[in-house]
């Protein structure tokens, strides 16, 4: 049973890359389900098993650009020690390093946010990542004012609407090909400075403009 399950997640972790290989190089509408499955030497019967439609497979790839906000909340419940403000700024940031670095990641955000724009009224409601990540800085910021109130008028809700607004908005343009400002450090910069204005103690470190890959 041990060794089946293994199998199970390799072959979607299989399919997985090559769904996003052949989205990056052809676009999300253009690939089908028999050219993913051929691309992962499987059948189509295992795409519908591990992820349902070719929508399933968006969203699983779409799940772990969530992943490191879904750990801080994670990290939250059961870490008292933890600054959410502090740790929140912390996790953008080593994400916006890493998009910036990984031009193939910056390609998959994009491919991502580009359908979930094109399919808005078809996608279920929460669906979006856009959705995801205001529920997850809902929490992060509900811990954040559990801890210390944040100032006045501002509260859990209202700092998640302006906070997701803000990142959301600044990361599409990026990832849309914006040449007036990268994510490091400009929008770390800006994401460190409205957390300190909320409460977050200073950043200490420096940022640094990393060396982007072409």
């Amino acid at each position: 049973m041990r060794r089946t399950k293994q199998e199970a997640a390799e072959t979607r972790q299989t399919i997985l890359k090559a769904a996003e290989t052949l989205f990056l190089e052809k676009g999300y509408d253009s690939v089908s389900l028999d050219e993913v499955a051929a691309a992962a030497g499987t059948s189509r019967g295992a795409i519908h098993w591990h992820f349902r439609n070719k929508q399933g497979l968006l969203f699983a790839l779409r799940d772990e650009l969530r992943l490191p906000m879904q750990y801080l909340v994670d990290r939250l419940s059961t870490d008292t020690k933890l600054v959410a403000l502090t740790a929140l700024g912390d996790a953008l940031e080593e994400a916006f390093v890493r998009f910036q670095n990984d031009p193939r990641q910056k390609r998959m955000l994009r491919v991502i946010l580009a359908t979930e724009w094109a399919a808005e009224d078809a996608l279920p409601q929460g669906g979006r990542l856009q959705d995801q990540t205001k529920e997850l800085l809902f929490s992060i910021f509900l811990a954040a004012h559990k801890n210390k109130p944040l100032p006045a008028p501002w509260t859990p809700k209202s700092a998640t609407i302006a906070f997701n607004a803000m990142v959301n908005g600044l990361v599409g343009e990026w990832a849309r090909g914006a040449e007036d400002f990268e994510l490091v450090p400009d929008v770390v910069a800006i994401v460190h400075t409205v957390l300190e204005a909320w409460g977050a103690p200073p950043a200490r470190r420096q940022i640094k403009r990393p060396s982007v890959r072409e």
